[in-house]
């Protein structure tokens, strides 16, 4: 097999200029909320940022390229994009794709949401108020990093990566992935997504309820968006975040 055939560069190429330019989009709201901290690592601030765009660039260029070969082995795609590329104009399941992902994104940001602000907060301060403390400009922005770049390395790599080492273990008699083999990978990169914000948050004083619930919300959310890549498509679940993030750091951040 030649190389140009291995996977779909144009789709490969657009998916990695994507991935980095929303990684410039996050750079203000991650030095805002990392604070102080950024300082620890003892050397100054471009080197630091240039160290992280380096190893980022890597993950995508891996991330993506993992998920295009492994992914059409598998059946997990990206038809959308594909689709446009390939000359073909957008799918007959573009309209009620994007329909679902924007309902349940909407619906996914307002529950989280709900259970941080009201629930939680009656045993800790609401996560969602140390999450806003950059301004409404950064919150926008680190939004579109959040619904692209998660579901490109979480979804895209991970579960990819995931659901085919247990179709190599056991598929169906069609040469698909079993149920069981996709729910476990949907649910392992769902507990990874909660303890990767968890990660992220390091800087912040927490307390074992702020814990908590990062690892069930974000759980939560990588439950739907995972279903979502699996059923509808890469496209899918990163509209879906992207309006989980929009909704829950700018709409309803905004307004408590």
């Amino acid at each position: 097999m030649k190389l140009r055939d291995i996977v779909d560069w144009n789709v490969y190429w657009l998916l990695f200029v994507v991935a980095e330019f929303t990684l410039f989009l996050a750079l203000p709201y991650s030095i805002s909320i990392a604070g102080d901290a950024i300082y620890d690592f003892g050397v100054s601030l471009p080197i630091v940022l240039a160290t992280q765009f380096a190893q980022a660039t890597i993950l995508f260029l891996v991330s993506i390229f993992t998920g295009l070969y492994l992914g059409n082995k598998v059946g997990l795609e990206v038809p959308i994009l594909k689709s446009l590329l390939e000359g073909n104009g957008l799918p007959e399941s573009f309209a009620p794709t994007m329909k679902l992902s924007l309902l349940l994104g909407a619906l996914l940001g307002t529950v989280i949401f709900i259970l941080d602000w009201f629930v939680f907060s009656m045993f800790t301060e609401p996560l969602i108020t140390r999450l806003m403390a950059p301004p409404l400009w950064e919150r926008v922005m680190y939004s579109f990093y959040a619904g692209i770049v998660e579901e490109i390395v979480l979804r895209f790599f991970l579960m990819t990566l995931l659901v085919w080492i247990s179709w190599k273990i056991k598929k169906t008699s069609d040469n698909r992935p079993t149920n069981v083999g996709v729910w476990l990978a949907i649910f392992i990169v769902s507990l990874i997504y909660g303890l990767g914000y968890l990660a992220s948050s390091s800087s912040m004083d927490m307390e074992r309820m702020h814990i908590m619930g990062i690892i069930l919300l974000n759980g939560i959310a990588g439950i739907v968006f995972g279903w979502l890549y699996w059923k509808k498509g890469l496209e899918a679940s990163i509209i879906a975040n992207l309006t989980a993030s929009l909704v829950l750091f700018v709409v309803l951040g905004s307004f408590f």
